[in-house]
């Protein structure tokens, strides 16, 4: 369903139930007969029994597959550190109609006082240079039970980042990861989230969110006239500026700018980071830091808009919609594979004039193309083949 970009449970029933797709399912149960492709409503029965956890070990093996074959290796920073965001969506919105669906829901108040109901998520995404935006780690950020909105603290970002921090330190042992964040994080708060996981970080700076920080940067920088450099890229040259240690509680922060104009017009961002900034690497560390779009764009935007569907109500029970949003995260890594196989999104555009389009394709091959002989088939999965994500 996800694979296909079908964008509804019910499209299943109408697109899924044929007799070589029944025929497919019986070959991956061992010959058992299959009289039925399974129903949107029994596949929603079988999620709400699953642990979620269960499910999101699946989608981070894929991403872990990849990292200890080396298939990353080109978009790494300084050819140290793997790109990683941590950052907030929503999923789910139920309306303003409490129900056992609600539990443990999120809660805000609309402007005419009703009280409406929605699900939200942490993701923590390895991105790259080439677009990729694959899934380290989901937390889904909730109420306990009992908690009365109305008086109570409701689950937040930042304490959900803290929990899904410490489950992407459990699945990705010995990886060393920098963290590209927003201005959320520019605290206390983020520092610590990033030294008691070990990772370096990149947090976007704005002018109110460390004003010691910011201040001391404006001061300095006149007196550091060499912490600079020109870098010109596809017509456009962007002028870096840099300060290093500038003293912020019990850490030395180093804070970097970058402006250039391009057709968009001017544009100016500033980072600190626990990296010191030099000549060589200002222009690898600034490309870094803005790669934290890529969650937006590649990722949620994707997601949402690119035919996964990502706010449908795939399901309302709590576990089950937990379920299909992990399920649609293993879809969008294989999908990213996918395209690579296909020597990128713009061969893909070019040959099948749309990412929908290769979808679609590979769905009437799944329901089109009948499996082959065992002995093929056997001989095809042990074949090695490489899917390589540095493609054009």
């Amino acid at each position: 369903m996800y694979v296909g970009r079908l964008g509804a449970r019910r499209q299943i029933k109408h697109l899924l139930d044929t007799e070589l797709v029944r025929g497919r399912l019986a070959a991956l149960c061992d010959g058992e007969a299959v009289p039925a492709v399974p129903h949107g409503d029994t596949i929603d029965d079988y999620a709400a029994t699953l642990d979620p956890s269960a499910v999101q070990a699946v989608v981070q093996a894929l991403v872990r597959a990849l990292l200890e074959t080396r298939r990353i290796e080109p978009g790494r920073l300084l050819q140290k550190y793997y790109l990683m965001t941590l950052d907030l969506t929503g999923h789910l919105y139920l309306g303003d109609t409490p129900s056992a669906f609600t539990e443990g829901c999120l809660t805000q108040q609309a402007e005419d006082g009703r009280t409406l109901y929605f699900r939200s998520v942490c993701e923590a995404k390895l991105v790259t240079h080439k677009g990729h935006a694959l899934s380290l780690g989901s937390e889904f950020v909730e109420n306990p039970p009992g908690l009365d909105p109305t008086k109570d603290t409701q689950d937040s970002e930042l304490p959900a980042a803290v929990r899904l921090a410490r489950n992407v330190k459990r699945a990705f042992p010995g990886f060393a990861f920098c963290a590209l964040l927003d201005a959320r994080y520019c605290n206390e708060t983020g520092f610590a989230l990033c030294r008691e996981n070990d990772w370096r970080f990149i947090i976007t700076l704005k002018e109110g969110s460390l004003p010691s920080v910011w201040n001391e940067f404006q001061t300095l920088r006149k007196l550091t006239a060499d912490n600079s450099r020109q870098v010109t890229l596809n017509n456009v040259t962007y002028h870096y500026t840099w300060v290093n240690g500038i003293p912020y509680g019990t850490h030395k922060l180093n804070v970097l700018e970058c402006r250039f104009t391009d057709s968009h017009g001017d544009h100016c961002f500033v980072w600190v980071t626990d990296i010191e900034i030099t000549a060589k690497n200002c222009h690898a560390l600034a490309q870094g830091g803005r790669l934290r779009w890529k969650t937006e764009n590649e990722g949620f935007r994707s997601q949402k808009h690119g035919g996964f569907a990502m706010e449908h109500a795939y399901a309302k029970r709590p576990n089950s919609a937990k379920v299909f949003y992990l399920l649609l995260q293993v879809a969008h890594t294989l999908s990213q594979m996918f395209e690579c196989y296909c020597r990128g999104k713009s061969h893909v555009k070019r040959a099948f004039g749309s990412l929908r389009n290769l979808a679609r394709l590979l769905l009437e091959s799944l329901r089109r193309d009948p499996i082959p002989a065992p002995d093929t088939l056997n001989q095809f999965l042990h074949e090695p083949i490489q899917v390589r994500l540095n493609s054009p």
